[in-house]
């Protein structure tokens, strides 16, 4: 697999494409009534609530990204208007703008249902949106603008990579990161593990690609508790760990992974995290969580200081840290630690 060599940040556009949800964003806070119930009033997040009669998690994540465009103040959870907004987004204002507002719609996308899910109207999340074959060739090319090349570069000042030869690729969708890693490492066989679909992709898409022989496909299912294999002394996940952080099950994933992995060996992570260089890169992160909470996922970024801590517990040492630099499109911390314990 080809990877490009990059002289620029895609982070930058991606910056400005997120920007071109605001207007959608803004719009769906005037028609809730959000300004009105804000103005000359300090509410906590369950006062707000209570009042607009919405669901807390996409309610906050919107409050998060007014706060960011500075629309909103917030102070130990107490949310109010700042001058600007007072001024032209309150209905009662002498000199409100939203009919001009009302002009930006902002272009089609998730944020066009902002509005019903903060009513409750979420769906339930649908782990297959990303199981086709136009998908994984689409998550492939958005990945090499950036994230194929961190990740490498981070894999390749492990030391101990080079003498790694058998890897697992945890929901590894059609294996784009365990090519390049093969590329690397001319020891080392992958087992990439996914939906069955998805696998059965992979095996169309891929089996002209140079390497074919050295990875293997497992359909799997988390739902059925299947299992994912042993004898790995390098284990990847990229993108997965967001929904055990948020409901507590992840430290008990990390042990099973434990499990599968000898005494020694290189766990990574991929994720975006809750950091980011720069007043943009935390706008289209807000940005980012509010559109996670609209389709029905309940977060999609992962703490540092959660993902020590679970790892810990889950007997893994040793790590190493690369945080956000603005060379990919979203705010993505990469982490490495060792299994330096057996656990029950």
């Amino acid at each position: 697999m080809e990877i490009p060599t990059l002289n620029t940040p895609y982070s930058r556009i991606n910056n400005l494409l997120y920007m071109s949800y605001l207007p959608k964003v803004i719009n769906s806070a005037a028609d809730i009534n959000l300004f009105e119930i804000l103005s000359g009033n300090t509410l906590s997040l369950a006062s707000v609530i209570e009042k607009l009669n919405t669901k807390k998690p996409v309610t906050q994540a919107l409050l998060n990204v007014l706060s960011e465009i500075g629309l909103i103040s917030e102070d130990k959870g107490f949310y109010s208007l700042t001058g600007l907004s007072d001024e032209y987004l309150v209905k009662t204002s002498m000199s409100n703008q939203l009919s001009e507002i009302k002009r930006f719609t902002g272009s089609g996308g998730p944020f066009d249902f902002l509005t019903q899910a903060l009513k409750g109207e979420v769906p339930k999340f649908d782990g297959k949106m990303w199981s086709s074959q136009e998908m994984a060739l689409e998550m492939e090319q958005g990945m090499k603008a950036g994230g194929l090349q961190s990740v490498i570069s981070f894999v390749k000042s492990i030391p101990d990579f080079y003498a790694c030869t058998n890897m697992c690729d945890f929901a590894g969708s059609i294996g784009y990161f365990s090519y390049a890693f093969l590329q690397e490492n001319p020891n080392l066989s992958a087992h990439v593990y996914d939906l069955p679909v998805v696998c059965q992709n992979a095996r169309e898409l891929k089996r002209s690609e140079k390497d074919f022989n050295r990875v293997t496909y497992h359909d799997f299912n988390m739902k059925n508790n299947d299992s994912f294999g042993g004898g790995y002394d390098f284990f990847f996940i990229s993108h997965f760990l967001y929904e055990y952080a948020a409901n507590g099950s992840m430290e008990e994933f990390l042990k099973k992974v434990n499990l599968s992995m000898n005494m020694g060996g290189i766990f990574v992570s991929n994720h975006i995290c809750d950091k980011a260089i720069d007043k943009e890169g935390l706008l289209t992160l807000s940005l980012v969580e509010l559109q996670t909470r609209i389709l029905g996922y309940p977060t999609h970024k992962l703490s540092e200081a959660t993902l020590k801590k679970m790892l810990t517990q889950a007997g893994f040492g040793d790590f190493h840290i690369k945080q956000p630099d603005g060379n990919y499109a979203f705010p993505t911390l990469l982490l490495s630690a060792k299994k330096t314990r057996e656990v029950e």
